[in-house]
């Protein structure tokens, strides 16, 4: 079965119609991607030190992901949290109120209840459901990103379809619930 959330064709042509705003926020999110690729032992232990610190339920979520895929699985899927974290970090609700658990899967519960409902559609009816939903996301640039390293980094790319769909669904979970903090501001941490 083909990931519609990884394939990137899918992506750009038929899953999420990109603004011009969208565009530009690629391209200043692409330093982000290189700074990713290029972390040290230094920078792994402030990033998860301070993401302990503020969003703790992120952290505990990511060390989760050692019992289902391979320490090279695990290496790419921090640098995908950890770019998550470099998106929102510095806006103020997300250095002060946590993503519960509560929250998190309240927006997960969403999330496999589209995917249940698209049972049994057909594929273009699929991709409608699909494009729609991933056209609520404020966060395109951030999502696209994770798209492009799933489909252009070897330890993601060969990674099992059911676990990368899976994780791409947590991923796509956290973003959506950063969102929620970042514009609500009636979210209680």
């Amino acid at each position: 079965m083909q990931n519609k959330y990884a394939d990137k064709k899918t992506i750009h042509r038929e899953t999420m119609d990109l603004t011009q705003h969208d565009l530009d926020e690629i391209i200043i999110k692409a330093a982000l991607l290189q700074k990713i690729d290029s972390v040290d032992a230094y920078y792994v232990d402030s990033i998860t030190d301070d993401i302990y610190k503020k969003q703790p339920f992120l952290l505990s979520v990511l060390l989760g992901y050692h019992l289902d895929v391979t320490p090279l699985h695990l290496e790419e899927l921090m640098k995908c949290y950890f770019l998550i974290w470099e998106y929102f970090k510095d806006n103020k609700n997300v250095q002060t109120k946590k993503i519960t658990k509560e929250l998190f899967e309240k927006i997960q519960a969403r999330n496999i209840s589209m995917l249940t409902y698209t049972d049994g559609e057909s594929e273009r009816q699929q991709t409608v459901i699909y494009d729609h939903d991933l056209q609520n996301l404020k966060s395109k640039a951030l999502m696209t990103a994770i798209f492009f390293r799933f489909n252009t980094q070897a330890n993601l790319a060969d990674m099992d379809g059911e676990i990368k769909g899976m994780i791409l669904m947590g991923i796509k979970t956290f973003i959506e619930c950063f969102e929620i903090i970042v514009t609500d501001k009636s979210y209680a941490a």
